[in-house]
């Protein structure tokens, strides 16, 4: 979102204008802070917005919107010329390399059976890109050192329930993943994954975004990786993507809703081949250096 906040292009600008009408209009002074759903034609014409979970609630916003759509003819309902969105992360899919679907979950604990409300189920996506060359190492021997610190950095975060930054590179203490030859299945070879990941920040920050000021604090993340792959000789393609890191994490940051619970306590990150072709960019794309 960080592109359609700030820019200056005609798609981003288009965004920042729809959101500044809906549910937030009327602020004397706008911020970035425009976070909710909204029911937009493609021209950007704004059909109803809205900031809830509740389920009642979404389905009468989202009927509310179809009506009002469907009182539109197409002279309302799409613009004139294609709006230009200028660079995208996007522009960088890997198409030869390897895309991955990452999963961040809480694993069970005593005392969650107790705990009512979302965060006892909540979970979390993000993606990872592996160039050609990082997925041909993979493939051979194992990720390379650049490749694994950027996994570790990025995905070591604990963002179960919200949003965490990535941590920096001096945090990383222990990335590796090497690959092992289990099995030759024909023309592919069935590989092991192993590996291990240790990632810790201290400094000061807020961990609640309402009620406290910076303080001196701690967060990371550590434990070891296991998992498979099935890579192709034939077409140089991975096919099949499997691996869990499980370990404890502990500490908080300001929107990530850990305030109240800092660990240590065991959190899972998964990674699965993404289906079909999800364009969709890892959250911390620009901090990959591809260009």
């Amino acid at each position: 979102m960080w592109r359609l906040q700030r820019a200056e292009t005609p798609a981003a600008r288009l965004f920042q204008a729809f959101c500044e009408e809906g549910h937030y209009a009327g602020r004397e002074e706008p911020t970035d802070t425009r976070q909710g759903i909204y029911a937009v034609t493609p021209s950007g014409r704004l059909l109803t917005s809205w900031n809830s979970r509740n389920l009642d609630h979404v389905k009468s916003k989202m009927r509310e919107a179809l009506v009002d759509w469907e009182d539109l003819d197409d002279s309302q309902r799409y613009p004139d010329e294609e709006l230009l969105s200028g660079p995208r992360p996007e522009d960088h899919y890997p198409k030869d390399g390897l895309v991955l679907q990452v999963f961040t979950r809480d694993l069970p604990r005593e005392g969650d059976e107790q705990r009512e409300d979302w965060r006892r189920e909540a979970w979390n996506v993000d993606h990872l890109w592996l160039s050609e060359e990082e997925m041909l190492a993979l493939a051979k021997t194992g990720l390379t050192a650049e490749a694994a610190n950027r996994l570790v950095r990025l995905h070591g975060r604990d963002n179960v329930r919200g949003q965490s930054r990535r941590y920096p590179r001096e945090a990383v203490t222990r990335a590796e993943l090497t690959t092992t030859l289990d099995e030759q299945l024909g023309l592919s070879r069935l590989v092991r994954l192993e590996g291990y990941g240790a990632v810790s920040e201290s400094g000061t920050w807020s961990i609640n975004d309402r009620h406290d000021g910076p303080a001196e604090h701690v967060r990371s993340f550590e434990g070891p990786m296991l998992g498979r792959a099935v890579f192709d000789t034939v077409t140089s393609q991975i096919t099949t993507f499997e691996l869990a890191w499980v370990g404890l994490r502990r500490g908080a940051t300001k929107y990530n809703g850990r305030a109240d619970d800092p660990g240590p306590a065991p959190m899972a990150v998964v990674f699965v081949m993404a289906p079909g072709e999800d364009r969709v960019a890892p959250s911390w794309f620009w901090d990959y250096g591809w260009r």
